[in-house]
């Protein structure tokens, strides 16, 4: 009698883990619910950042604009450490079968199981684009006392809607890029500490990334742009109004002339 044939065994690759663990995230996850909730407290952040520094005494925006970004960013990075150190302990807990035979899985998604509590998830891996979220996300919404101080000033010409229109756009492109690549961001932050702490022993020797470089590696470009808007935001209205603290100082200032 013919013995069954057995199934192919495919190796497990980083690839291949994170595309799984991206739709068990999506499945059940909701990440990208998620990484808006962080992206919105890190917004809060900056704009609580640039207020503190203002009363701390920095009081120049070209100076303060970037330092309120950088502290935003801060906080989006401790806010996704906690996020996968939430998500890892529900992962630790679950019994993650191996892989059989040479390293490799026999059916797709015969690797880690990680279906916990709160959704599903995977490990692992290699760095994509903060962003995904961030730097695109995080800091957009540093138009530091702009929102704050909007109170402050009464009758502002449509210039001071138009300014407020600019930094509320330039924070959402940001975040939209951030929240719309959350999937990936976690899925690969998943995997990786899947491999750090051994849970693909037959993954072919792949090394873990770090979570923080995969954070960065995803949202370099929003938190680039992030710091050069603010940046120059801060340089233009120091230079329409050098004694000037805020952008409604700065707008009350245009509306004089």
């Amino acid at each position: 009698m013919p013995r069954p044939s057995r199934p192919l065994l495919l190796p497990l690759t980083r690839g291949s883990e994170i595309a799984r663990a991206r739709q068990q995230l999506q499945r059940g996850g909701w990440p990208r619910l998620q990484m808006a909730a962080i992206v919105l407290v890190t917004g809060v952040a900056g704009l609580l950042a640039s207020h503190l520094l203002r009363v701390g005494g920095i009081e120049t925006m070209l100076l303060r604009y970037p330092l309120a970004v950088l502290l935003a960013y801060a906080t989006f990075l401790l806010l996704m450490w906690i996020w996968l150190r939430w998500r890892g302990d529900v992962a630790a807990d679950t019994v993650i079968p191996e892989a059989s035979g040479a390293g490799g899985s026999a059916t797709p998604g015969a690797g880690p199981d990680w279906f916990g509590s709160g959704g599903r998830s995977g490990g692992g891996g290699a760095s994509a684009s903060w962003g995904e979220a961030a730097g695109a996300g995080t800091s957009g919404s540093t138009s530091d006392g702009a929102m704050l101080d909007l109170a402050d000033g009464e009758g502002l010409p449509i210039l001071a809607l138009l300014g407020v229109v600019t930094v509320v756009a330039a924070a959402l492109v940001a975040a939209s890029r951030v929240i719309w690549t959350a999937p990936v961001l976690m899925a690969e932050l998943l995997v990786d500490a899947a491999i750090a702490g051994g849970l693909y022993r037959r993954m072919q020797g792949m090394q873990a990334q770090g979570w923080w470089r995969l954070c960065l590696a995803h949202t370099f470009w929003p938190l680039l742009g992030a710091l050069l808007f603010f940046a120059a935001l801060g340089w233009i209205a120091q230079e329409i109004s050098p004694h000037a603290n805020t952008l409604v100082d700065v707008l009350q200032t245009l509306r004089d002339k």
